[in-house]
Parts: structure tokens; sequence; C-alpha cells
């Protein structure tokens, strides 16, 4: 696999939006990126990578008209004009013109678009394809309108995308953060100016994690990252699309089985063992989540170590041999979704018997990690480690999906009573999830979106809920302590 080959798109940075006279400017409150822009090409030209410069032109030709739920083959349509072909609107201010100027002209290019996306009836992608581009960086405007159309086409099309979030201008803030959240459910990525000013245009030498939202052993890789404080690139695969993302031919080159996580390691090639010029880095894949946590800690800020040192061999074989345990967790709790899923796909729901069968498992797998959680503070010792990457993400999985830290029991008398049953356990799982706050690694590598509860109790064969399958308390995830519900 070749190192990832990426781009900067701006969009529409024209006066019509950045001009007080415009028919359209921008809000004033987003105007600060214009500042960032000198320093954000820069990054682009110092490494020799292209910058596209979008811009529009909308004519009274072009009849198909802008429908929110279409908005990629939307066009301008209202009776006011905007960037109407040979008009000042619909040129650049001088501050863009310069910077386009002493852009290195054989990687500097102006395409012309008349639709919203920059990819419809456009040469944006031949130009792409050309140079091998498989990453766009994406800044401009409007958040809500040119740029999402153009951000959703390149994902349909494969593009990795990253959003420069502090390079984007809005007319109407709430618009731009739907636009936002949109876009990263679709698998966008984002990142400041500054962050890539600072690694001097780099960001594709750091390492790159493949996932899936809401995936288990994602979680525990990003959790570890996060822990040890290892700066990274990532791309959200989608596995509802069609084809599923995981299944493309560049995704099944990293892992033929097409599954994530995938770990992608750039090396730099020594000065001394490599012929001159050669500059392209050493480039080690990693499957497997359990395998990427060792990797991880093995040659990633060893001065951070999850794992107890060698000389501490008993320490260090509690902490091997609970994060390969873990997995007997996970594949129990994946008996239990799969059998529910299955069973709700096909129309149906999953007998009330089997459900309980299999709960049962899980909760027989339960009664172990509450033994080990009733010894020490976190899952395989005194501090926070390797083990807990792999295992806190099962239980937070299963939160979400409806567990409660309780279990139905005959008492002595015959009686059918609910009981606290692991109550070790869900302290350990708050423990774990305020530790560092916001900044903790355990809610920095939360899924997006799992704020709320899951809409499915695979637990109950219920919905959560509304009739939209919406959690009406935000705060339930996760339990307070004092919630003996869960």
């Amino acid at each position: 696999m070749s190192p990832i080959k990426r781009c900067l798109v701006l969009i529409d940075l024209q006066n019509e939006f950045l001009s007080l006279s415009g028919n359209f400017p921008i809000n004033k409150q987003s105007r600060g990126f214009l500042d960032k822009l000198p320093a954000l090409t820069a990054v682009f030209c110092a490494s020799g990578q292209p910058i596209f410069w979008i811009r529009s032109e909308y004519t009274s030709d072009d009849v198909e008209k802008y429908h929110q739920s279409n908005l990629r083959t939307g066009t301008h349509s209202s009776k006011v004009p905007c960037c109407a072909k040979g008009s000042a609107g619909a040129g650049f201010p001088d501050d863009v013109a310069s910077l386009i100027a002493s852009s290195d002209s054989a990687n500097s290019v102006v395409i012309t678009k008349t639709w919203f996306s920059a990819f419809k009836a456009t040469s944006l992608l031949e130009e792409l394809r050309a140079r091998e581009i498989t990453e766009l960086y994406v800044g401009g405007l409007q958040t809500n309108v040119c740029v999402r159309a153009t951000v959703l086409d390149a994902r349909d099309l494969g593009f990795g995308v990253v959003l420069v979030e502090d390079c984007l201008g809005w007319r109407k803030h709430p618009s731009h953060v739907r636009a936002l959240e949109e876009m990263l459910t679709y698998g966008a990525q984002i990142v400041s100016s500054n962050d890539l000013n600072t690694r001097r245009g780099k960001p594709a030498d750091l390492p790159r994690l493949y996932y899936v939202n809401g995936s288990i052993p994602s979680w525990r890789v990003m959790m570890a990252l996060y822990e040890k404080n290892i700066d990274f690139n990532s791309t959200r695969l989608l596995v509802m699309s069609h084809p599923k993302e995981t299944r493309r031919p560049e995704f099944l080159a990293l892992n033929h089985r097409g599954k994530t996580p995938v770990f992608v390691d750039f090396l730099p090639q020594s000065p001394t063992s490599e012929p001159a010029g050669k500059t392209d880095p050493e480039i080690v894949t990693v499957n497997e989540s359990l395998a990427i946590l060792h990797y991880i800690d093995m040659y990633h800020k060893p001065d951070h170590p999850l794992l107890p040192p060698l000389t501490s061999r008993g320490p260090r074989a509690v902490v091997l041999a609970r994060v390969q345990e873990t997995e007997n967790l996970r594949l129990a709790y994946d008996v239990l979704e799969d059998a529910h899923f299955d069973a709700e796909n096909a129309g149906g729901n999953l007998n009330d018997a089997d459900r309980a069968s299999i709960v049962e498992a899980v909760d027989k797998e339960l009664d172990y990690w509450e033994v080990y959680a009733a010894k020490t503070p976190f899952i395989a010792g005194d501090e926070f480690g390797l083990a807990d990457c792999a295992f806190f993400p099962c239980l937070a999985y299963m939160v979400h999906r409806g567990f409660e830290w309780r279990r139905k029991r005959h008492n002595a008398s015959g009686i059918l009573e609910e009981i606290d049953a692991w109550p070790h356990l869900r302290t350990y799982f708050h423990r774990v999830w305020h530790r560092g706050g916001q900044d903790g690694c355990a809610q920095k590598a939360q899924p997006a979106g799992w704020k709320r509860k899951g809409k499915s109790n695979v637990w109950k064969g219920t919905i959560i809920g509304n009739a939209k399958g919406r959690c009406e308390q935000e705060a339930n995830y996760p339990p307070r302590l004092d919630d003996s519900s869960g």
C-alpha cells in the first residue's frame, strides 16, 4: 500500500460571500478563517501537495432546483443572483487571488462549478484520479451547502475527507453545526489549521487508524491511543453503505477479512541505510484489536507504558492474560446482539426463552469479571492499563444497548426478586468513565452519537425511548453511581 496522498480543496472563496456588498455574505463571526488561509495553503505548497480552488458560477440555464433532500444535485435557484457569470460576485477577492497566484502553478488548480457539489459536471474527479489523491482536506463555504454537498459526494466516491474546521464559513451557525454532524456521521474527520501548521504539512506520516464507529474493537484501540496521547489520523469506514466501505478493494488490501480496526504505521527510512533520494516511509500494517494494543504499547511512547515492566513478571502476566480474556465477554455478548437483530431483520422477535438462555451465559461471564473488579480498582491491578483498554469498551457497549446492573433471582423463599448483581463492576465502570473527565480516554474514545443510549434494548427486546428510538433522558448514559437502574 502506498502512503496516503492528499490535497487541499477550498470551496467558493468568492466576493459574493466574502464581500460585505455581496448578495450572500457570510456571518461576521465566521470571517476569522480568512486570516488562517495563508498559513494553511503554505503547508500544502511546502509539501508539494495540490490545492484545488473551487469557484461557483450559477446561471439561469441550470433549471434543476435545490432540495434539501437532494442537495448534491442542487444548484442556486433564488431570484437573487449568486455568483453570476462575469459578475463581481463571481470573482475572487484580491487576497485570495494573491494566494492563488503565489501557489505553485503545477499544483494549483482552479475549477468552476455550476452546482453545489464540486464533483457534479466538473473535472475535479479526473484531476484527483490523475494525481492518485486518496484524501481531501476541505475548507471554504458554506458549510451546510456546497461544502456539505462536495464532502458527501467525496465520501461516496471513496475519498477520505478531513474538514479543516476553523477554515469553514457559514451564514447561520446552527446550520453549520448540523452540517458538521452529518458529515462526521458520513465518515469525515475534523482537524484544525493550527494542528496542520504545527505538523508542518506531515499528517500523512502520522499513524492512521481505520475504524468503524460503535465497534468494540475500534473503541479499544482509540482508548489506548488517547491514553498514551499519541497523535494519529483516522479514517472512519461506513458499513451501512452499499457496498460496505470495508469491502472495497483498497481496504481489503489492508485486511483481506474486511475487518476493522486496522492500524497503519509509517516509519521514516534511515538516511544511512537507504539509497540516495528515497524518502518513502516503511509501512507497517497491524490487524486485530488486541494485537494493535500490544503494538501501540511497545512502539509508541514507551515512556508511558500500559503494561507493567518486564521485570514485574507476575503483574505483567496478569495483565496479559486479562487482555486476552476480554474476548470471552465480547464473544458472549455478540451472540446476544446477533440473535436479537437477526430476528428483528427477519420481521420478528427473539424468542423469550432463547434470549434468557443467551443472557444467562453473558451473566455467568460477568460473574468472573465481578470477582476481578472486587480485588483491584482497575480490571487487572491498581493502575489503569492495557487490560482496561481491552475490557471497558465491552462493558460500555453493553450499557449502550440496555444492560442494567441487576438480575432476577429466586430468593431462599422461592420469590423472584431483582438484585444488584455486579456492584464492583458498576463502580469500576464509573471509575474508568469519569477518569480524566472529557479529556480522559474513555470519554474521548466514545463513539460519535453515543451520548444517548441505543434505540434497541437487546436485553429485554424492547425499544428505548420514544417512537423515533431516541432516549428521552440523555443523562442516563452513562448512569450515575447512585442510579441503581443502570
